[in-house]
């Protein structure tokens, strides 16, 4: 049916008295009007011709000129927007630049960092608020820690809810200013299909940076990250950096390292070990470090490396000498843990590739990871076979068969890292130079010999169990921070009393305190004066015997005496009988804590 005829019937006076308008209009309206009702069917507008001659009869004037109007708005918006786009693309190609920018990498944290703390990009009117969350380092404002009902004990529920929330720019465009210099930065997720560990295919967000400048140049650009990352550093400064291997799908993203831990630089002085090893060691990797030391070893054809052996019983400092002495000269730890069940031989090579040129690798524990070689594997199960069997007369031939057959399900059986990929990550013709690496045993005698030979282990540092001085020392170390607090002072949220401090004034074994002493504890001072914490500490090493405890035991002891050294003098011989006998009987359970 005709869009006309449909009209007609339903709008026969209407259209009778457009029809009798039209009549009477002059030649050039009906010109007009005759040239838009051809028009409109060309435009796909075919059944608006019959609405627009009921427009014309029912507001007494012709449509033409509105529709000439919001054509020419239209041709005009059109025409503005190619040349906006043309001219846009011009000064994209010939007189901007743009540094791309991978989530994934370092830059980006130090760029996010330092756009939430510009004032002209949080007052943007898109922005994306993350929460904030605190590591157990950071300062925090003391005002805002609640208490329980009570007022004893700090109470810490809905804390993370408490802080104000950090702004970022949200997913798109966004322009800014800096230093007189416009920049466009564009935030942009897409979804990446990346194969799985265990062959099931997943897809991953990734996030693409960029930024960009209007200058032919990327030094503006160069100079904002690197303003980015000085103001970063800045804040984190005498900090040590602790990365681990990423996830396996991850590392396979070329994405080798993350960072895990941002911990306060280690005093060297808080490392209780010889004065003469801990100076050796300084001096033997200062001058690895060193920038003419490369130039030295590349004259002599000599591999810049550097190897060291901690050893000695657990907790006499291994790992504590690692931190403190990558804070003493400013330097990362990458962390690696040979019994990683996904850490292949070929990943670990890529580790070792995707070191920085100057930092610290740490194998701790070497010894659990039961490298050995083959030949060693085999002769060791027919060694201990043949004891096992010698009652029995077993024939030299059975132990070999049963050495074959050993070696067969080793070599079915092994997963990880085997001793001769661990080589060759370490030294091989691929390895990486220019790094230090530490490697920390409690068993020297169950490492192999290639591992610890001279080119690999450079210098090896014994850790012993405590002397009586460096008990003392322990004891000062502990107590020397709180020196120099007013014997009345009080703090903006007092510490809670210790577990073994009633609160009726008296200690867990029954002793009651003087007022004085115990008003000190309460108040968070010590239970000493400032001249007397030398004698104490000479009193306190006299009372520790030689070679028979770590420092990790003792700091453990004085830890539950933090603002009572006189206590834990007085309780000292107590505790050292209670955890000889607990050694000598071989038992776990401690008498006295």
């Amino acid at each position: 049916m005709d869009m006309n005829t449909l009209f007609n019937g339903m709008l026969p006076k209407v259209v009778e008295n457009a029809t009798t308008t039209a009549n009477n209009t002059s030649a050039s309206d009906g010109m007009h009007a005759n040239v838009v009702e051809s028009l409109l069917p060309l435009i796909g507008l075919r059944g608006f011709a019959p609405m627009y001659r009921f427009l014309g009869s029912w507001l007494g004037w012709d449509p033409t000129y509105l529709l000439t109007v919001l054509g020419f708005i239209w041709a005009a918006n059109k025409l503005v927007r190619q040349i906006f786009y043309f001219l846009y693309g011009l000064i994209t190609e010939h007189l901007m630049s743009t540094i791309h920018i991978s989530s994934t990498d370092d830059i980006y944290l130090h760029l996010m960092t330092w756009l939430s703390r510009q004032p002209k990009m949080v007052n943007s009117r898109a922005l994306m608020a993350e929460t904030v969350s605190k590591t157990a380092w950071e300062d925090e404002d003391e005002s805002t820690v609640a208490r329980d009902r009570s007022g004893l004990y700090l109470n810490f529920s809905n804390q993370e809810a408490r802080a104000a929330p950090q702004y970022i720019p949200a997913i798109g465009l966004h322009n800014f200013w800096w230093k007189g210099q416009y920049f466009r930065l564009h935030r942009k997720k897409e979804s990446v299909f990346e194969d799985g560990s265990s062959g099931i295919g997943t897809f991953k967000d990734k996030e693409d940076l960029m930024i960009s400048c209007l200058w032919r140049s990327p030094e503006p650009i160069k100079e904002l990250l690197a303003h980015a990352k000085k103001q970063y550093y800045s804040d984190h400064q005498a900090r040590t950096i602790v990365k681990r291997p990423n996830a396996q799908f991850m590392r396979r993203a070329r994405n080798n390292w993350q960072q895990v831990a941002n911990r306060p630089v280690r005093d060297m002085k808080t490392v209780v070990l010889d004065q003469h090893q801990k100076l050796q060691v300084l001096a033997d990797m200062n001058e690895y470090l060193h920038p003419a030391t490369p130039r030295w070893y590349a004259n002599r054809g000599i591999p810049l490396r550097r190897g060291y052996l901690f050893h000695g019983p657990p907790g006499t400092g291994k790992t504590s000498l690692s931190f403190a002495l990558a804070g003493v000269f400013g330097l990362d730890i990458h962390v690696i843990s040979l019994l990683e069940p996904t850490l292949t031989e070929e990943d670990l090579s890529s580790l070792f590739s995707s070191l920085p040129r100057r930092c610290v690798v740490l194998l701790e524990d070497i010894d659990t990871a039961g490298l050995r070689r083959p030949e060693e594997e085999v002769q060791a199960a027919g060694k201990e076979n043949a004891r096992e069997e010698e009652s029995n007369q077993t024939t030299s031939n059975d132990i070999k068969e049963l050495a074959k057959v050993l070696k067969k399900e080793k070599e079915d059986q092994k997963k990880g890292i085997s001793l001769s990929g661990l080589l060759n990550a370490i030294d091989g013709v691929a390895s990486h130079e220019g790094r230090v690496l530490i490697m920390t045993t409690n068993i020297p005698e169950s490492l192999d010999d290639a591992l610890i030979r001279p080119g690999r282990v450079d210098l090896q540092v014994q850790f012993t169990y405590s002397t009586k001085e460096q008990a003392k020392e322990l004891f000062i170390r502990m107590y020397e921070g709180d020196q120099g607090r007013p014997r009345h002072h009080t703090d903006a949220v007092k510490p809670v009393p210790t577990p073994d401090i009633k609160l009726n004034g008296s200690t867990s074994n029954g002793d009651v305190l003087s007022p004085e002493t115990s008003s000190a504890v309460r108040s968070g001072e010590l239970d000493i004066s400032l001249d007397e914490l030398p004698e104490i500490a000479r009193q306190f090493g006299d009372k520790i015997p030689d070679g028979e405890f770590s420092p990790a035991e003792i700091q453990g002891y004085l830890l539950k005496r933090k603002k009572h050294p006189r206590r834990a003098v007085e309780e000292a011989d107590k505790w050292v009988a209670a955890l000889i006998k607990q050694k000598a009987s071989r038992t776990k359970i401690s008498q006295v804590q």
